[in-house]
């Protein structure tokens, strides 16, 4: 609707501001620069600036930013658009086009670019900006032209065009990926045991239950488990675009198994579909039931997708093999209301420091004031199993028994000594000092705050599987199992 600018004193500007994490130092393009720019072309012009709309750290190859979806939810008000440059609104010639002839024009707002001096109030600005939004895409697909070479040439000198985030069971050496035998133990094991007919979701929880850990998590999320299956890295290849170079590193698995992993999973998909796989609900498979131990899923009433809810699987009695119990009790909660709920303790974790500092107090005051009886009891079984070993070698030096017999029985004591041990390490008091970084803690949880709002629910989903471990419903009582505790995730209720 056409705006009665000639009833107005003066224009009302809304100004757009962005920039790129590499173009946030750069002098002329930084948030402040751009911004007392544009406040001076305002008053030179007499113009109102209405408000200031900045994405910082956002690309400008697509308008999924939040500044500029605010500042068209709210064009109505304005009556000019002012940039620094044409390409701050976008470098994308469809985007740039889209955004002045379907968004401002119509809604009888001008554009205009201050370090092109032009305007679409006049024909020649009209005529011009098509020109310029071309050189600007031009420029970007140079840039990408760029970088896809560079890549390229890296990897056929058989170098990892990875950096910051390369391949579990490796570490990055000089562009070369070495492996980390910790972590390729780790690898091999997947593969093994995804070829027993462990499923990835069980993988992880056993990698998880046994301590395990690699260089982003305590394979907390599943996806991890997949990327590894999947990913050629492992028979040593490097792959970019159609570039390929054979033994780049040192494999950590056979071709042989390699090629297994990706028939089972093809038979897999053929039996299930790719449905079992992907999660349409925030908190799917997040979500256990305290009464009776089975899952909790979404159902809604036929025919109709609104009133969605949370089930347990006992009590909706849909899907008997998900069931724990014949019966159950545990309350059914509305989508919207859980979700909120927990998405309140997220936004709290991401928010507040002072959050996170009382989950630690509260994981410390826990674990000392567990009872001393069952350690006392763990740690007699472990004098045993001492004892049982130390005569088994005596037998063996005095040849009183074969030296099979003896290695048979005394691997069998170790083990049963070993699942003490760690029984011992799960009630050890925490530690801040020597249990995990908070500084490593602190960054992973400010780099997930500053996506959570823009991210769609699959990035959700990612984020909520790495800080939680599960959530556990007990009537009216939630509770959440932060999984960010190394040596075991530290519970708490959410709401009485």
């Amino acid at each position: 609707m056409k705006k009665n600018v000639e009833s107005i004193a003066k224009k009302r500007a809304a100004v757009y501001i962005r920039v790129s994490t590499q173009e946030q130092t750069i002098e002329g393009y930084s948030i402040p620069a751009q911004k007392d720019r544009l406040s001076a072309y305002c008053k030179a012009h007499d113009w109102l600036i209405s408000d200031f709309f900045i994405d910082g750290g956002y690309t400008g190859a697509n308008i999924k930013r939040p500044g500029i979806q605010k500042l068209i939810s709210e064009i109505e008000k304005f009556d000019v658009v002012l940039v620094y440059k044409l390409d701050r609104l976008s470098r994308s010639q469809r985007d740039t086009l889209y955004l002045i002839e379907e968004v401002f024009l119509p809604s009888g707002v001008d554009f205009v670019s201050m370090n092109e001096s032009f305007d679409t109030s006049a024909p020649f600005g009209r005529a011009m900006i098509g020109i310029l939004s071309v050189f600007a895409q031009l420029e970007r697909e140079q840039i990408k032209e760029r970088t896809f070479m560079g890549k390229l040439e890296r990897a056929k000198g058989g170098l990892f065009h990875g950096g910051k985030f390369y391949p579990i069971g490796y570490d990055y050496v000089d562009g070369k990926l070495v492996v980390n035998e910790y972590e390729a133990a780790q690898v091999r094991n997947v593969y093994d045991w995804y070829l027993e007919g462990t499923s990835p979701e069980k993988i992880a929880e056993r990698l998880r239950a046994e301590g395990y850990t690699n260089r982003y998590s305590s394979w907390i999320s599943t996806s991890s488990v997949r990327s590894v299956l999947t990913s050629e890295v492992y028979l040593g290849k490097i792959r970019y675009g159609d570039v390929v170079v054979e033994n780049a590193h040192e494999a950590l698995v056979t071709r042989e198994q390699f090629e297994k992993v990706k028939a089972t999973m093809i038979k897999r998909r053929e039996m299930f579909g790719d449905s079992a796989y992907k999660a349409k609900y925030l908190l799917s498979s997040l979500i256990f039931c305290a009464r009776c131990g089975s899952r909790y899923f979404v159902k809604y009433n036929s025919g109709s997708r609104k009133n969605r809810r949370y089930y347990c699987y006992s009590r909706a009695k849909t899907a008997p093999q998900m069931a724990k119990a014949a019966n159950c009790d545990n309350k059914i909660w509305k989508l919207n209301e859980l979700d909120a709920i927990v998405s309140a303790e997220m936004k709290k974790l991401f928010e507040s420091p002072a959050f996170l500092e009382s989950l630690i107090a509260e994981r410390e005051e826990a674990n000392k004031n567990k009872p001393r009886k069952e350690e006392d009891i763990i740690r007699s079984k472990i004098k045993d199993y001492d004892a049982q070993i130390s005569h088994l070698m005596d037998l063996y030096q005095n040849k009183d028994m074969p030296a099979n017999v003896v290695s048979a029985r005394i691997e069998k004591l170790y083990g049963e000594r070993s699942a003490l041990d760690e029984q011992l390490v799960k009630l050890r008091p925490m530690k801040a000092e020597d249990d995990f970084d908070m500084e490593v803690i602190k960054q992973i949880i400010a780099d997930a705050g500053a996506i959570w709002e823009q991210a769609d629910i699959s990035d959700k989903r990612q984020i909520l599987q790495t800080f939680i471990n599960r959530i556990v419903i007990d009537g009216e009582n939630i509770k959440i199992e932060w999984s960010f505790f190394p040596g075991g995730t530290y519970e708490r209720k959410v709401c009485p």
